[in-house]
Formats: structure tokens, C-alpha cells, sequence
């Protein structure tokens, strides 16, 4: 039994078609099975923020500490740390 072109054309219709109904199922599937989108969370380095103060000192802020850090040539050495108050969960 060989192949006719006609039964190719039919193989490859029958195909296109079925593909076509995934598509189509794929699309009208009802969102509501999907998760809810997530609420955008500020990245670390946003939620930081530096300041060069006039004698050399850098003060670095972020969502719980301030920190005030001075350069001795080789390192970093922390000078002052302050907690910050954490704010209430919000619900």
C-alpha cells in the first residue's frame, strides 16, 4: 500500500485541525483555576538608600537598621547602628 497524496493532505488536515481545538481549548480555559496575581514586591536594592555625608561617612538605610560606616583606607568600620521600627503586618 503506498502513500497517495491525498492521504497526506488528509493526515496533515486532521493535524492542523486538532491543533487547532487545543489552541482554541487552551485559550477559553476559565482563569479562574490560575492563581492571583502576586502583588509587586520592592527589590532589595530599591528599598536601600546611601548617603555620602560631608566628613567621609557613608549612611546606609534600609527597610530595619540605619547604618553609618567610615573608610579607613583597607576596610569599612561600622560606627553607628540603629534599629528601625518595624511597621505592623498589614492584613
Amino acid at each position: 500500500m503506498t502513500w497517495k497524496p491525498t492521504r497526506g493532505l488528509a493526515v496533515v488536515l486532521v493535524v492542523a485541525l486538532v491543533v487547532l481545538g487545543l489552541a482554541i481549548y487552551g485559550v477559553t480555559v476559565s482563569p479562574a483555576a490560575a492563581p492571583p496575581p502576586r502583588t509587586p514586591q520592592a527589590s532589595l536594592s530599591a528599598s536601600r538608600f546611601f548617603v555620602l555625608l560631608p566628613d567621609g561617612r557613608v549612611e546606609m538605610t534600609d527597610a530595619y537598621t540605619r547604618r553609618v560606616f567610615r573608610w579607613d583606607g583597607s576596610r569599612w568600620l561600622e560606627l553607628e547602628s540603629f534599629a528601625l521600627p518595624r511597621p505592623a503586618p498589614s492584613r
